[in-house]
């Protein structure tokens, strides 16, 4: 499958969740970060990724993506799907980059325990319809249920922060550079997600329970590593789980040659 995103395509996700990071509209900027032009929002090319393993999940398991290098805009994305001794995974390279952009794994897994340091995370039935009814007008083609959750909760959790998560996320070493050095990315996407949202029936989310948890994994002078995870219940089992890995860093502008 090959794709190419768009400034319009770039401008309907940010409608749609929210993440005006300013690399993704702001040539100078990024340039003055290090890129060569405008990127896509990492999350993007992980749902078309996401879409294509869809089909193939019949049990409960893990799905691991790691964003290796950023898709720029208006530029060819080759996705392809393989399978090898029962494990599948997905390749996305960029251009005529033989190395891959972005990989991703399937692997078989259990429930995993309840998190322990999570705090709940109030969603109205309103909250939930708003952004249904904006997916469905966005995104018609999604039709498989916990990639439709999946990227619903993406929407909801970074629509109702009251704050700006890139420039929270940029704070944390602007004390040691200039905030126009500094860029936040998505590296890493990993989804636990339970067989009742891949052969279950209509899910009530509503009924549901979610959980937050907001970790810095490190933050020094030049960088900082957070992780955000949402885990869903359903009758105190967890039935999903997504944790986003974000990398904010300062561009080292002694580096250009």
């Amino acid at each position: 499958m090959i794709r190419r995103y768009g400034a319009q395509d770039i401008e309907r996700w940010a409608q749609f969740s929210g993440d005006r990071n300013r690399v993704h509209f702001d040539k100078d900027f990024a340039i003055k970060n290090g890129l060569k032009d405008i990127i896509v929002q990492g999350m993007l090319p992980l749902l078309d990724a996401k879409l294509l393993l869809a089909d193939s999940l019949d049990q409960t398991s893990v799905l691991n993506f790691y964003i290796k290098k950023p898709v720029p805009i208006d530029t060819d994305v080759q996705m392809s799907i393989k399978c090898e001794s029962g494990k599948r995974s997905v390749a996305v390279k960029v251009g005529d980059d033989p190395n891959s952009s972005i990989t991703a794994a399937v692997l078989p897994q259990k429930p995993p325990d309840r998190p322990i340091c999570a705090y709940p995370a109030a969603v109205s039935e309103q909250t939930i319809q708003t952004h249904l009814e904006q997916l469905r007008l966005c995104y018609p083609h999604i039709t498989h249920q916990w990639v439709m959750f999946d990227t619903l909760l993406f929407s909801i959790s970074f629509n109702q922060r009251k704050d700006d998560y890139f420039k929270k996320q940029a704070e944390k070493i602007a004390k040691f550079h200039s905030l126009e050095n500094i860029t936040t990315y998505h590296v890493a996407n990993k989804i636990f997600i339970h067989q009742r949202l891949i052969t279950g029936g209509e899910l009530s989310y509503s009924d549901l329970r979610y959980l937050i948890e907001d970790k810095d994994i490190y933050i020094d002078q030049d960088s900082a590593y957070n992780t955000f995870t949402i885990h869903v219940l359903e009758n105190d089992e967890i039935i999903f789980q997504s944790s986003i890995d974000c990398l904010t860093r300062v561009y080292d502008r002694t580096q250009e040659s």
